[in-house]
């Protein structure tokens, strides 16, 4: 989320900021002197490659939002994209009052992953740059996600570590099997003994999940649900969306834009709100396996889950 915030919209990457003694919030670092001047891109790229916390402090200094303000967008972000059980107290992730789901974890994922300049720090095994502290000093930052490099079965087009000590090891990816284009999809452990197991528990998952469900365009079987979906989001997987809503008798409209016979590829409040009630019907089903008692309104995981069959 930290990432997704600080680079929406930016387009000067080569815009100089530092790291400051305020930035020291503990865990991995970037090893740089408190003082030290560095693009927006290395640290970025150190937040995301690294793992760097006080690149990620920096970067929510450096917002102009300042840190209590952007730990405030982060939630109000968060609500919005339908991340219903999440809950942020830093942006660096180091404390432990941030609270959140495996499922919340895939939605941020999906929509940080589509920023470019995010997706490609997410893919680099390794990532060079140089820092003045005054003086110029060459840094190397190793990709903490080894499922780029040793995993031939599963490719990975985004993917982030984390660890926590009350947490443990944390993994989130987008994979999909080598040379397709299709059958993508966002795995999440949460919890693992190490590193290493968290990733192999990944690449287990995504390889179970490809030989135990049929992808649209594989099969004759109707799958009308690949992503999650959110307010804002269009598509024609939307319409979809709307069509089973209105079907099911839970109108999105009563008469214009989202009604029978007029559904739309606009993910609106309408929609939301008519999911909402369709997640609260089938509670037992969509709600109650997340730990939920209320309907985000977001097309998440459970719900295409349900959809889809």
């Amino acid at each position: 989320m930290t990432a997704s915030l600080f680079a929406a919209g930016r387009k000067n990457w080569s815009a100089k900021g530092n790291i400051l003694k305020a930035d020291e919030v503990g865990g991995g670092r970037l090893q740089v002197p408190s003082g030290t001047v560095l693009t927006y891109r290395d640290l970025l790229y150190s937040a995301i490659i690294g793992s760097a916390n006080n690149a990620a402090s920096a970067l929510a200094r450096l917002s102009g939002r300042g840190p209590k303000g952007f730990v405030k967008e982060m939630n109000r972000a968060a609500g919005a994209m339908g991340m219903t059980s999440t809950s942020y107290a830093d942006a660096s992730g180091m404390n432990p009052k941030n609270v959140t789901t495996a499922a919340d974890i895939a939605i941020i994922l999906d929509a940080a992953s589509k920023q470019p300049e995010i997706r490609k720090a997410m893919l680099m095994p390794a990532y060079r740059f140089t820092v003045a502290t005054p003086k110029k000093i060459l840094k190397t930052i190793k990709n903490t996600n080894s499922l780029l490099m040793r995993e031939p079965e599963v490719s990975v087009t985004a993917g982030k570590t984390g660890y926590l000590t009350e947490s443990m090891y944390n993994f989130t990816a987008k994979v999909k099997p080598p040379g397709e284009t299709g059958r993508e999809l966002a795995v999440v452990v949460l919890g693992a003994s190490s590193r290493a197991a968290s990733q192999d528990a990944s690449a287990i998952l995504a390889k179970w999940a490809w030989e135990s469900f049929v992808w649209s365009g594989t099969s004759t079987a109707p799958v009308r649900f690949g992503r999650n979906l959110v307010q804002g989001d269009r598509g024609t997987d939307v319409k979809a969306l709307q069509k089973t809503l209105n079907a099911a008798g839970f109108a999105v409209a009563v008469q214009g834009p989202g009604s029978p016979g007029h559904e739309t590829e606009l993910m609106g409040p309408l929609t939301v709100a008519a999911l909402k009630k369709f997640q609260t019907a089938y509670a037992k089903e969509i709600l109650a396996p997340q730990g939920r008692k209320q309907g985000s309104g977001a097309a998440d995981f459970a719900t295409r889950a349900y959809l889809n069959k």
